[in-house]
């Protein structure tokens, strides 16, 4: 009888932890997706009407091509690499080339920030286990 409960418990415990993993956010479209970050830069920079809705169409053309990118195989994206990185780039100058000096400095400090805190979280994380190299010997008193 024990064992039958036991056998019930741990059933009961898996189908539970399944079914917590699916349940999640729903995903947001691109527009809304584009939204959220102009709406989020708004508030962080005190962007104007105007700023906010050229940033929201800057934002959903990432979103867009960066969605695109996904859907090609993995080989396909390691050679295009050199293209993303491109891409990024004439991205944040568009995103600049609309916000005021403060904006730019702000924007700037806030990317450094989060720069920093995914530098952490990768640190703490420990990376993959041929990444770390060994440490070096202990010195010798001779």
């Amino acid at each position: 009888m024990k064992r039958m409960i036991y056998t019930v418990a741990l059933v009961v415990m898996g189908v539970t932890a399944s079914y917590a993993q699916q349940a999640g956010k729903p995903k947001l479209s691109a527009e809304q997706r584009a939204e959220k970050a102009a709406v989020a830069m708004q508030q962080k920079l005190s962007l104007t009407d105007d700023q906010k809705q050229k940033i929201q169409q800057i934002e959903l053309d990432r979103i867009k091509k960066n969605d695109e990118w996904r859907g090609q195989d993995r080989s396909a994206m390691k050679d295009k690499m050199e293209e993303r990185k491109a891409f990024a780039k004439a991205n944040k100058d568009k995103i600049d080339a609309v916000l005021t000096a403060d904006q730019k400095k702000t924007l700037e400090n806030s990317r450094h920030e989060m720069r920093d805190k995914l530098k952490d979280r990768k640190g703490k994380r420990g990376g993959r286990p041929g990444d770390k190299t060994p440490p070096p010997p202990p010195a010798s008193n001779n």
